[in-house]
């Protein structure tokens, strides 16, 4: 199967517990006002991605530096949710052959957990966490895994529930830096204003950006 997919990155410490591979997929409908990722909107850029290719190319990430999730966000994952349910089940089943820990899913969606029930079953049925709820600027979340408090987060499985039990979470609100190719990707779920903020801190220091995410 095709999926079609912004970036990736690793490890990531900030969007669940633990050491994580982080997917973010290409494309978006719902679109929320305020969103950090609005580079990932657009259904037709990005990579087209093999998923038995994936699979393995992730499994062999994930042995190597021994990561323990993985955090699918984007983009809207269940607008790919065949995909991504085929990506996980190769991943398992390759980690599995390797004889490699349990790693736990967790996928963020701007959709209620009724409406990605419904909308992504296939997707819905392999992953073991999801924060769930569209992104609303102006009802800041406290919870390190929450960005606006209309959101929830759901534990579907007995591994999300020890991945993810309130007092077993050890995730800090925080950014992470993330740089490959050239290119600083800020990691993590920052709050209201925090974006235009450091824009402007780093304008100030004489640092200009030449392409924001959070603008289209």
């Amino acid at each position: 199967m095709r999926l079609q997919l912004n970036r990736i990155a690793h490890p990531v410490t900030v969007l669940g517990p633990g050491r994580r591979l982080g997917l973010w997929v290409q494309g978006c409908h719902i679109r929320c006002p305020g969103c950090g990722s609005v580079d990932t909107w657009n259904p037709h850029v990005g990579q087209t991605l093999d998923t038995a290719a994936l699979a393995h190319e992730l499994a062999d990430v994930i042995v190597r530096d021994r990561l323990t999730g993985l955090t699918i966000t984007g983009g809207e994952p269940t607008e790919q949710a065949d995909a991504l349910a085929d990506l996980v089940t190769r991943l398992r089943d390759t980690l599995d052959s390797h004889g490699n820990a349990p790693v736990d899913v967790l996928v963020f969606t701007g959709r209620t957990a009724r409406a990605a029930a419904r909308r992504a079953a296939t997707l819905w049925a392999v992953v073991d966490a999801a924060v769930c709820g569209p992104y609303r600027p102006d009802q800041p979340g406290a919870d390190p895994l929450i960005a606006s408090s209309n959101q929830r987060l759901l534990t579907l499985t007995p591994l999300g529930e020890a991945r993810f039990a309130f007092e077993q979470r050890k995730v800090v609100r925080a950014l992470q830096t993330h740089v490959e190719d050239g290119e600083i990707t800020l990691i993590g779920l920052p709050n209201p204003g925090d974006l235009p903020r450091l824009e402007a801190a780093l304008r100030r220091r004489g640092i200009t950006m030449e392409g924001r995410s959070w603008q289209p």
